[in-house]
């Protein structure tokens, strides 16, 4: 049973990294005990693990100076369990005002069910976005570009990613870079994953326009490299995760 059990939430975490957003959604809420199955498998997997990114981001949160008495409004996009709005809604912190939990199916009452590449929230809404392990269908340049729109100008982004998709961490910092934001924070030092907090620096998102080669050239720093669209240089930068089949 465990072992078909094991097969399934393969299964289902390759269909997350290899469709769009809205079709998992579909999928989910005709079939909500596969994402309970997923969500549970996800985190037999993260007990395995060295470190959690949830609890450092929660540490980078409450020690950073950037941070520091900043009474943030939160919005955590992909928030899986709600673990980082569980933590401080019970530990008060002067740096975090409220957080909001999205995700595609509510496993508890505060978290609200949603398309994290189309939300019901307002524009710069927020003071930080959190994305934790949550860029994980093909069309995650809509769930950053829908994070740039509800966070205000000068707010910050955080991403943890798995270190493996990346084709160079280098492109990704580009990618974000080029849509309007700085680079702030770089954390290499976990074997399994990359911590990167950025900060919004314009009002308008550069994923917006045609992608000639100039643009990859500034992201890729490559001229020999040719993609006829934004999704393609995408898949390029981040790969989907899909375990080895035995």
């Amino acid at each position: 049973m465990e072992i078909i059990r094991g097969s399934i939430v393969r299964m289902l975490n390759e269909f997350l990294y290899t469709s769009e957003s809205k079709s998992v959604l579909k999928h989910f809420r005709e079939n909500p005990k596969d994402f309970e199955l997923y969500h549970k498998g996800f985190t037999i997997q993260q007990e395995k693990w060295p470190e959690n990114p949830m609890n450092n981001i929660i540490k980078l949160i409450e020690g950073s100076e950037q941070f520091k008495n900043q009474n943030m409004i939160i919005c955590d996009l992909g928030c899986g369990d709600g673990k980082i709005q569980e933590y401080f809604d019970s530990h008060p912190s002067k740096n975090v005002k409220k957080v909001f939990s999205y995700d595609l199916i509510s496993t508890k009452p505060f978290i609200i069910e949603a398309d994290i590449a189309n939300l019901n929230v307002a524009d710069q809404f927020c003071d930080l976005i959190i994305y934790s392990l949550s860029l994980m269908g093909t069309n995650y340049l809509d769930f950053l570009a829908e994070g740039f729109r509800i966070l205000r100008t000068q707010g910050f982004m955080i991403v943890a990613e798995v270190k493996s998709r990346m084709q160079k961490i280098d492109y990704f910092v580009n990618l974000i870079v080029g849509m309007g934001f700085k680079i702030l924070k770089r954390d290499e030092h976990n074997t399994h994953f990359v911590l990167l907090v950025f900060q919004k620096q314009q009002d308008k998102c550069g994923f917006n326009g045609f992608l000639n080669q100039k643009r990859i050239k500034q992201i890729l720093c490559a001229t020999d490299l040719k993609f006829q669209n934004w999704q393609d240089l995408a898949a390029y930068i981040l790969k989907p995760c899909i375990y080895k089949k035995r």
